[in-house]
């Protein structure tokens, strides 16, 4: 009787193994990018939602006040269990460019016929006085949460304009 030989060589065994080795670690690595993924949007979420919660308290704050009664610049960290985050409050007066008057002009420069002067120089103090209560009128707000990751600092900063509404329009220049 002859005796059959069948199964696998050392070098198919080898083989076999090597590319197993390789799908497995290619999976391990794709869980790996998922599982960081994961922690970086749950990390984001939380600081989103820090953000938005310190942006409603100082809201709360501005709210009947005017702008001269406000902190400019405040700092102060989350209660635990946000104990490792801390927060940055800046509120700025916003410079608003001069009002253009001449935008208005025909095309070959004039200003149209009649109190050419006169309409300029009113234009010219309305779009002053406009850009004047605008500038004293509103404020923008941001909010930057910040926190360590791997020792380095990160950042998150959310803004928005805030209008006092009871602002006097004054005429004065």
């Amino acid at each position: 009787m002859l005796k059959s030989n069948a199964g696998f060589t050392l070098f198919e065994v080898i083989i076999a193994m090597a590319i197993m080795v390789l799908a497995l670690s290619s999976i391990l690595a794709i869980e790996s990018g998922s599982i960081n993924a994961s922690a970086r949007a749950k990390q984001m979420s939380i600081v989103a939602m820090l953000a938005r919660n310190e942006m409603i308290m100082t809201e709360f704050d501005i709210e009947g006040k005017t702008f001269d009664e406000i902190e400019k610049d405040k700092t102060g960290q989350f209660e635990p269990p946000y104990g490792d985050y801390t927060w940055k409050r800046a509120i700025k007066e916003i410079e608003f460019p001069p009002i253009n008057p001449a935008a208005g002009a025909n095309p070959d420069g004039s200003q149209g016929a009649g109190n050419d002067q006169d309409n300029s120089a009113n234009v010219d103090t309305m779009a002053k006085l406009i850009t004047n209560y605008l500038s004293k009128a509103l404020r923008e707000i941001s909010v930057t949460i910040v926190w360590k990751k791997s020792g380095k600092e990160q950042t998150f900063t959310v803004a928005t304009y805030w209008v006092d509404l009871n602002h006097e329009f004054d005429l004065s220049q």
